[in-house]
Parts: C-alpha cells; structure tokens; sequence
C-alpha cells in the first residue's frame, strides 16, 4: 500500500505541474519558452501514463488476487499469459544481447549521463541503457541515479513488471 500512496502523490505532483505548465504557456509570446513549456508539458504527461499504468497494474494485482496467490512469485500466477511490452523493442536490440560487455559495479559508475555520458543501470545483474528513455530524464528516476544496480528498488516499486525491462536495450552483465 505504500507504493499505491507513493504512485499517487507523484501523479498529484505532476498534475499539479501541468496546470502549471498550461497556465503560463497561455500566457506566454516567446516562441522559444512555447517549445520548452511544450517539450515539458509532453514529458510530464509521459510521466503522468506511465505512473498511472504502474498505479493501476499495483491495485490490480494487490487487490484482485486471494490472500494465498499474493504471497506468490509473478512468475507463477499467470504462466499461460504473455506479458506483452508497451513498446516494440528495436530490431537491433536482440543483436545487441548476444555480443555483451561484462561489467563491474566501479565501471557501470562511469555510466552516469553526465557530461555527455550514457546512463546505464543495472537490474539482476542485466545492465540496461536508459539514456534515450523519458522516465530517466536527467539520468535519474524519481531520485535514483544512473549508474548503480537497483535490483531491489526495482523489485519494491515494479514488482511483476518485468515488461517495463524488456523496453529498454541491454547493454551488458554485471561480473
């Protein structure tokens, strides 16, 4: 239930940066600010769907399920069902798997996004590359940063979402 009442005073947040973001954009002449209140405006609504998506497969699968199969892995509740991911991986991110760099923690810190860096992250030892991905934005996600193994944070905040994973390109393992 934490993670409900988290998901939702961060949507609250957002929301109440998009009115923001819509009331000065009314106001506003300069054509530049108009696309940076636009470019902002698109990315907290990005933001907005994603945690909407998360918040309602959380209720879903806290409160729709007996007491008995809650306590079980996510592998084991639907294993007829096949998660689909929202975004269709690229072509070139299955030939990316097969030729990976093997990575040590001190190394996956280089990848920060940083001064024109990448940012990577690492999750059950898969390292991922977040760079181009909206929900890490600055290289940071809600106040996680790139460059460091969130295998635990993941499993608190996304438990059962392993599809949000399977958008993201794999760089490499951590070793």
């Amino acid at each position: 239930m934490q993670n409900i009442a988290l998901l939702r005073l961060q949507i609250t947040n957002l929301v109440t940066q998009a009115r923001h973001d819509i009331f000065t954009l009314s106001n506003q002449d300069d054509p530049s600010m108009k696309q940076q209140i636009l470019q902002r405006l698109w990315e907290t609504m990005s933001s907005i769907h994603f945690l909407s998506e998360l918040l309602a497969n959380q209720a879903m699968t806290t409160m729709s399920l007996p007491p008995t199969q809650q306590q079980l892995p996510v592998d084991l509740r639907n294993t007829n069902q096949q998660q689909i991911s929202p975004n269709t991986p690229s072509p070139n991110q299955t030939s990316q798997q097969t030729n990976q760099r093997t990575f040590s923690i001190e190394e996956l810190a280089n990848y920060d996004g940083k001064n024109g860096r990448a940012a990577y992250v690492a999750v059950d030892d898969i390292v991922y590359d977040v760079t181009n991905n909206r929900a890490w934005a600055a290289a940071s996600h809600f106040g996680l940063t790139a460059g460091k193994e969130y295998s635990g944070e993941f499993a608190s905040c996304h438990a059962g979402q392993q599809s949000i994973l399977d958008t993201l390109p794999v760089v490499g393992r951590l070793g």
